[in-house]
């Protein structure tokens, strides 16, 4: 996991986050708690939050002189970070299981609405056509903002002027990605088994602990937050698989429908997925559907090897993720009267700082196909 957040060549503000992971991993004792908790609430990433969240309440020295304020640069990230982390964990173990006990881990990273973006208009066909945007595990809902963001993509800018966030996305490879221009967005919702209720002070704090401790992030965070809360947009409380299909019934047919996964689908059982897609299947009996997933491989982890869509994946594509650390690949599956199609489109950073176009021009609608995409690795 650590590998994902921080490989060679990544920018040094993310050294800290991996070290996080790394520090957590290697820690005997604070495993073997966290160990206790469901694997459905993500134990090594909720102490992640719980320990930043910690480190910020209470100010530990020296740790906490490595993690960034929002607003601020980045610490520097030195050897001393190890020693000064297990310190902290082996007298704070009781503390940190208490603060997991009592929450979920949300890490909501607005950066991931570039990549987003890309894929909705690589898919969304005519650009003058309304679409309906369903955001699953929307959490605060900031993934419901990304037509107010502006974006700069490689050395290409779209977006509105004056926008509260500005978001960059670096371009890998030798392919360019289609540019960031949204389609009109006629409706809006999102899906949360517990929304964040951005009107609670602490509900914002527990937000920027699940955010990376990397300065730009936790700087976006606060900035998209604002938006939100500026513009609320409807979310619907309850299991993705419950609601799903009465959200779906809501939204008037004449609008193409784009139901966007960033980092949900992977962390739903294998059943769970089928039945998401059986869902999106049924409802594109009336008119498109896509599924727009932003997810990592699974199984979660650096053993991961299938796409959560079933998409097919190059060869070179699964082994730089086993041996290069965790990364998100972006898909998109098509439901409508002609069947189901999809498509591999790109692989990701974990925290929206590049993507990398796998699938050349945008495909027109209707001429997508589940087949194997060059191997962009």
């Amino acid at each position: 996991m650590a590998g994902g957040w921080s490989p060679p060549g990544a920018p040094g503000s993310w050294r800290l986050t991996a070290g996080v992971f790394e520090a957590i991993a290697a820690d005997d004792h604070l495993l073997q708690r966290l160990a206790a908790l469901p694997p459905d609430r993500l134990p090594a990433l909720l102490a992640s939050a719980a320990i930043a969240f910690l480190i910020r309440r209470d100010r530990p020295v020296p740790l906490v002189g490595y993690f960034p304020e929002p607003g601020g640069s980045q610490p520097r990230f030195d050897d001393g970070f190890f020693p000064a982390f297990r310190s902290f964990c082996a007298a704070r173990a009781e503390d940190i299981i208490e603060v997991c006990d009592g929450r979920h881990y949300q890490m909501n990273e607005v950066a991931r609405c570039a990549q987003a973006v890309l894929g909705i208009t690589a898919v969304s066909g005519s650009r003058g056509a309304p679409v309906a945007l369903v955001d699953l595990g929307t959490g605060a809902g900031l993934g419901l903002q990304l037509d107010r963001y502006r974006y700069r993509v490689g050395t290409r800018t779209h977006g509105p002027v004056g926008a509260g966030l500005s978001l960059a996305c670096d371009v890998r490879g030798p392919i360019n990605p289609p540019p960031a221009e949204l389609p009109p967005i006629a409706t809006k919702v999102g899906i949360d088994l517990d929304p964040v209720d951005l009107e609670d002070p602490a509900a914002r704090e527990w937000l920027q602990a699940c955010t990376p401790p990397e300065a730009s992030a936790l700087s976006r965070l606060a900035a998209a937050m604002d938006i939100a809360r500026r513009h609320p947009e409807p979310v619907i409380k309850g299991d993705l698989i419950d609601v799903l299909p009465g959200v779906l019934a809501s939204i008037p047919r004449q609008q193409r429908v784009i139901v966007v996964d960033t980092y949900v689908a992977v962390f739903l059982s294998e059943d769970r997925r089928a039945r998401l897609a059986e869902i999106l299947a049924q409802a594109g009996r009336d008119r498109p559907v896509t599924w727009l997933s932003l997810d990592p491989l699974v199984p979660l982890g650096p053993a991961g090897h299938d796409s959560v869509q079933g998409l097919p994946l190059p060869p070179a594509l699964i082994r730089d993720y086993q041996h290069d650390g965790v990364f998100a690949v972006l898909g998109a599956r098509v439901f409508d009267e002609a069947g189901d199609r999809g498509r591999l489109l790109a692989r990701a950073h974990p925290s929206g700082g590049w993507i990398q176009w796998l699938s050349g021009d945008p495909a027109p609608e209707g001429q997508v196909t589940r087949t194997t995409e060059p191997d962009g690795g």
